[in-house]
């Protein structure tokens, strides 16, 4: 099986030169180091990599981000060798040892379609590095409903199923690879290989921002969340507005009306601005509203006994009737939505 050993860096340490130098030919079939952006005053040590290793290197002048480096590598490996079964990713910081890359190599060899996690234990490591790992990986539990013990390994074996998604996915700083594997997770089987878990000087030479970037990685929960909050809370209003100006209102075209306005935006800005879809998804489209018919037919039905019991009630009373029901249905979709509508295998990406 062909594959490629590919190696974003940024701002190389002088222990970057003799990690590559450990590689040799024939352990991989090609082997690229990407430059993201680290400026002239890192341009010897990255001339050094292509002049001394068995590494290409790919060079822009500003940086970027990781997630930009791995697509840029990605798509140059494939213009140069559209062949490859797989790529396997690796950091350049000192974090992944040779024998663990290579371990993940033969793993990917021997289970094709695969996507190969190398996966750390976090026992001993830094707590910046705990702490970013345990609440990105109970993020990636809620939105997948699969369990990872590392979320933000950087050692991957990429399978050639997945290589369009790789080039597609969106982000371009450290979110991309949590992006990537929400993706990868309804796209292909995910294996996990125990490495060595290194931190060299407590992980000082890390670009990665405990806080800001595991927040920039949960961003899309948050915007989910956040869009459902805004929706209950417009819903509400709209509501209660409607009943105390027009007490003697039909309901259930007003709701019905109401309840589709809203979840027509709420369909629109998740995803478009949620999960960055492009393009019109005729698939995601129906079905978002096959679950808003089936659900506003068992709100109704739940009005219907409400209401026409004989009982009275005042307009903040039947809002709150109204609303509460709502709200409960809203839970159910809240967690069914994503991936029977929202993520890009269901919205036929």
């Amino acid at each position: 099986m062909k594959s490629a050993l590919l190696i974003p860096i940024y701002e190389p340490t002088a222990k970057v030169l003799p990690f590559l130098s450990q590689f040799k030919e024939g352990e991989f079939d090609f082997f690229l180091v990407v430059d993201d952006g680290s400026g002239e005053e890192f341009a010897p040590i990255f001339n050094d990599i292509a002049s001394q290793t068995v590494f290409s290197v790919l060079s822009y002048p500003h940086n970027q981000g990781k997630g930009r480096a791995l697509k840029e590598g990605i798509k140059k490996l494939l213009e140069e060798h559209n062949d490859l079964d797989f790529i396997v990713t690796a950091d350049g910081d000192g974090q992944h040892a040779k024998e663990d890359i290579i371990r993940v190599k033969e793993k990917a060899s021997e289970t094709p379609n695969t996507l190969i996690l190398g996966s750390r234990v976090f026992e001993n490591a830094p707590k910046k590095s705990q702490t970013g790992n345990y609440w990105v990986a109970k993020y990636y539990h809620i939105a997948t409903h699969h369990h990872l013990n590392d979320t933000q390994t950087g050692l991957r074996a990429i399978p050639s199923c997945l290589f369009e998604e790789a080039l597609v996915c969106h982000g371009e700083r450290f979110e991309y690879e949590m992006n990537f594997l929400k993706d990868a997770a309804f796209l292909s089987p995910i294996e996990e290989l125990p490495i060595q878990t290194i931190y060299e000087d407590d992980n000082k030479g890390t670009h990665y921002r405990a806080f800001k970037d595991s927040m920039r990685i949960m961003a899309p929960s948050w915007s989910y969340l956040l869009s459902g909050i805004l929706a209950a809370i417009v819903l509400f209003v709209s509501y209660l507005l409607l009943l105390v100006a027009k007490p003697q209102i039909d309901l259930w075209p007003v709701t019905l009306a109401v309840d589709a306005f809203v979840a027509i935006l709420l369909y629109l800005f998740r995803n478009y601005v949620v999960y960055h879809h492009e393009g019109f998804h005729p698939i995601s489209l129906l079905k978002g509203t096959a679950l808003f018919a089936v659900t506003s037919l068992l709100k109704f039905s739940f009005l219907a006994l409400i209401f026409y019991s004989g009982a009275s009630f005042s307009p903040l009373g039947a809002t709150w009737i109204i609303f509460g029901f709502t709200a409960l249905i809203g839970i159910f979709k809240f967690f069914f939505a994503f991936a029977w509508i929202y993520h890009p295998t269901a919205s036929g990406k």
